[in-house]
């Protein structure tokens, strides 16, 4: 496996936590994308520099321009150390089968309303996906690409809605809990968006739940909730 980790501004606390995972996975190879500035001491050879037009989807468009085996592939960010269960991650994807059945894999989630067109069911969180092979990688490049490209179109009522209540959620247990700064709010604006339409985009293409590799990532989704939450309550 090849691990390529994105991360904004890399510090050498996050290389050491990068390093630490890959080798808990049990990866041949790792490196880092990074959208912003490394800082001087984090700026080693398997640190990579990529544009932050698009933030992590546009590191992520780029992961076939640095891998150097034959996969498999597992691309996150560094959501990973922030708000996830690091160990329990890193412990099953550690086990992961020799061979994959399916080409692209993701952290799947119910869709929050099925009524809403632009939210597919699932949808795949977009902080972790795990690559079978070179060409399923062209493939997921690609369809990066397409996600953050489309033009914008008219939305429904009804994303236009969970999308207010997503960005400003009215209690703790629900929506995305970042500094409200208006710079923050149109990233992540976009980053929601994005994160959808590709998961239109890698429906084409045959993504499956990680579940589909074994009943712990229920067990592991419901540890990332608890640290989520945790998180939001000591920071915010």
């Amino acid at each position: 496996m090849e691990v390529i980790g994105v991360s904004h501004g890399l510090t050498q606390s996050e290389y050491r936590q990068w390093q630490s995972f890959a080798q808990r996975v049990g990866a041949s190879n790792w490196h880092i994308l990074d959208t912003g500035n490394p800082a001087h001491d984090a700026k080693h050879d398997r640190v990579h520099g990529a544009e932050n037009t698009y933030y992590e989807f546009g590191a992520y468009a780029q992961v076939a321009a640095v891998v150097q085996t034959q996969g498999p592939y597992l691309i996150l960010n560094n959501t990973l150390f922030k708000t996830r269960a690091v160990w329990a991650w890193g412990n099953r994807l550690h086990a992961l089968p020799q061979k994959l059945t399916f080409p692209i894999y993701g952290d799947a989630t119910p869709s929050p309303n099925s009524q809403i067109p632009e939210i597919p069911s699932p949808y795949y969180a977009s902080w972790l996906f795990l690559v079978r092979d070179k060409d399923s990688l062209a493939g997921f490049c690609a369809a990066v690409q397409r996600a953050t490209q489309q033009a914008i179109t008219e939305e429904s009522p009804a994303y236009k809605a969970y999308l207010a209540e997503w960005l400003m959620p009215k209690n703790r247990w629900y929506g995305w809990h970042g500094a409200k700064t208006p710079e923050n709010l149109a990233r992540k604006g976009k980053t929601i968006r994005w994160e959808h339409r590709l998961s239109i985009e890698l429906a084409t293409l045959n993504i499956h739940s990680f579940a589909r590799l074994g009943p712990w990532h229920i067990a592991v989704q419901t540890l990332d909730k608890i640290k989520r939450h945790w998180a939001s309550f000591v920071k915010y």
